[in-house]
């Protein structure tokens, strides 16, 4: 039995989160059903094996896994919205400085050096208080980072040449 089988296995049998329900279902069956799919679709697109996907989303969760196994943690990644793995934030911000001059906010269309928060936003001229993550998370961008697999949204990158490049 492979870590994704045996990690499934474990929150199927986990009662203290996973109740049978009356008509025989339990609580997060469909929960589960989407971490094993998400994890194969991770493995996949990012050229891992499951297994390697489990050990690492695994070895940074330190806390319930009902509430770390959810879409605002682990969205659907594709060629339009995956920029890059980097095993570290500060790794990505290197790989920017090189790659982009940098991010388009989605509501006011500047160009700002941070990769989620509006140049307004940072200045606090007031102009514009966009921001990638939160409640409305508008990012046009996500890096997956190793540690964890952790997806971060980000504004659109802007290529050194002025055209957007993603």
């Amino acid at each position: 039995m492979g870590k994704l089988e045996e990690l499934l296995e474990k929150f199927r049998n986990d009662k203290s989160w996973n109740e049978e329900r009356p008509d025989g279902s339990h609580r997060f069956d469909k929960e589960i059903a989407w971490i094993e799919s998400m994890i194969k679709d991770y493995a996949e697109k990012l050229n891992l094996t499951t297994d390697r996907v489990v050990e690492i989303m695994e070895g940074k969760r330190d806390y319930s896994w009902p509430n770390y196994y959810q879409p605002a943690n682990f969205p659907g990644i594709d060629s339009s919205n995956l920029v890059g793995v980097f095993e570290t934030f500060q790794a990505f911000h290197e790989h920017a400085k090189k790659e982009w001059k940098g991010f388009r906010c989605p509501k006011c269309g500047d160009i700002s050096n941070h990769p989620q928060e509006c140049a307004h936003r940072i200045s606090k001229d007031g102009k514009c208080d966009w921001c990638s993550y939160g409640l409305f998370k508008s990012g046009t961008g996500v890096i997956i980072l190793e540690d964890g697999l952790k997806a971060i949204p980000i504004f659109e990158p802007v290529a050194k040449d002025g055209d957007a490049d993603g």
